[in-house]
Parts: C-alpha cells; structure tokens; sequence
C-alpha cells in the first residue's frame, strides 16, 4: 500500500510581549513522516504545548480538499488562555511511503 504524507514546520508565531509561557519566536519543529525534530536554533519546546499540536499533525501531514478547514487553517493557538502565542503550520515536501499489510 502506498500513500502521501507532507513533511511539516511548525513555528512559533506572535507578540512576544503576550506571550505568558515560555515560547520564543521563530522555535519550532520540523516532522517528516513519524519523526518530530527541533528546528535549527531551538532549544527547547514546551510539552503542554506539543500535546495540545500533536493531532493536528497528523492531520496536516494528509492531503486534502480546499474545502476542508484543515487545507487553510494554518494558525493553532497555544492551550494556554492567557498566552497569546501562535503555532504556524507550513506544509513542506510530500513523500511518497509504502508498507505492506500483515497477514493474519
């Protein structure tokens, strides 16, 4: 079976002066089919923050229609209410991927 997935940057977006966690502009993270890894420069990443992203990547990674919310919506807000930071979602590569079934 074979099927396409876009690798992802996720960036940090925003007024940092709003921020209430520790985000920092332009941190992120770059995901290529199953692997998330630190965009050169990042240090750290908060987890709340990772966990509240985490299905959205998934979701991201697939193609879809131009009427599905998930092909323009780009910005996800940070979890937290009294943090204005923005997570960026840019599609980058698609990869082509294959497996194949395991027989029962």
């Amino acid at each position: 079976m074979k099927y396409y997935l876009f690798d992802l940057e996720i960036e940090t977006i925003g007024d940092p002066k709003t921020y209430n966690c520790s985000h920092k502009v332009g941190d992120g993270l770059i995901v290529k089919g199953e692997n998330i890894m630190f965009k050169p420069g990042t240090k750290q990443f908060s987890h709340y923050a990772l966990a509240s992203l985490m299905p959205y990547v998934a979701a991201k990674q697939r193609a879809s229609e131009e009427s599905d919310f998930m092909y323009f919506e780009s910005e996800i807000a940070c979890p937290d209410p009294k943090c204005s930071a923005l997570f960026r979602f840019k599609r980058l590569k698609k990869r082509l991927y294959s497996y194949e079934p395991i027989e029962k």
